[in-house]
């Protein structure tokens, strides 16, 4: 990565050319707003919007993971005070990384930005499934919950054991929502997931709600999101 790319993804951060999205999750019971996913987005000055995909990694490879997580903490738990004043309490999915999990100085970082502008138990802090790798990262969700950060394991695609998660929500994975309206297989997987997650007294949210088809599959859910449901806002 050359200095200049460094640069600009630092300036990014600093002058404020990332926005947040939020986008909708609702209950399966009545379709009523339970909380929302924040989900970055960078205003380039001549590129125009970028979603996360083009600018993340390189974020992530140029050591700024944590400047990035920090910032969108900041900024969605603002806003969530901001709705918890208007009287509207919304809880707050904010996306970590492998990388948050093992610095040793992210955590207490996270405290010192939850005690600034906002209370815990407002944010949901997800995890993606297949970065859960080594006890150190498991250890820094216990620490989390202990703090009241709800934890959400994401994008879970495959049958795996949950017993040993210290987790409160459970998100099932965009691909195989998607899969298991058409293949036999995948629903099965979708289904055993979810009895797993139950079992585990795990909240259980589908992500990839595409189309109205998708809603017999899901709807032993306790929440769905996705653009059935809204695009985020």
């Amino acid at each position: 990565m050359t200095l200049d790319v460094r640069f600009e993804l630092q300036q990014a951060i600093v002058e404020n050319q990332l926005v947040l999205h939020y986008q909708p999750i609702v209950s399966t019971r009545d379709r009523a707003l339970v909380a929302v996913e924040a989900l970055v987005r960078w205003r380039h000055p001549t590129r125009g919007i970028l979603p996360p995909s083009q600018f993340v990694p390189a974020l992530e490879r140029a050591g700024l993971a944590r400047d990035l997580t920090l910032w969108v903490l900041r900024e969605a738990i603002s806003q969530s005070a901001v709705w918890k004043r208007d009287r509207q309490p919304l809880a707050v999915a904010v996306n970590m990384s492998p990388e948050n999990l093992r610095d040793p100085h992210f955590r207490r970082l996270l405290e010192i930005t939850l005690h600034a502008v906002g209370s815990p138990e407002m944010l949901i802090a997800e995890i993606p499934a297949a970065t859960l790798t080594s006890p150190a990262q498991l250890t820094s969700l216990s620490l989390m919950r202990e703090k009241g950060i709800r934890v959400a394991i994401d994008d879970v695609v495959e049958r795996a054991p949950l017993a040993d998660i210290p987790a409160d929500i459970l998100k099932i994975g965009r691909s195989l929502t998607a899969r298991s309206v058409l293949e036999p297989d995948a629903r099965a997987d979708f289904d055993a997931i979810l009895a797993a997650a139950k079992a585990q007294n795990l909240s259980v949210t589908a992500v990839g709600v595409e189309s109205e088809a998708s809603w017999p599959i899901v709807r032993a859910c306790d929440a769905v999101q996705g653009y059935a449901i809204a695009q985020a806002l």
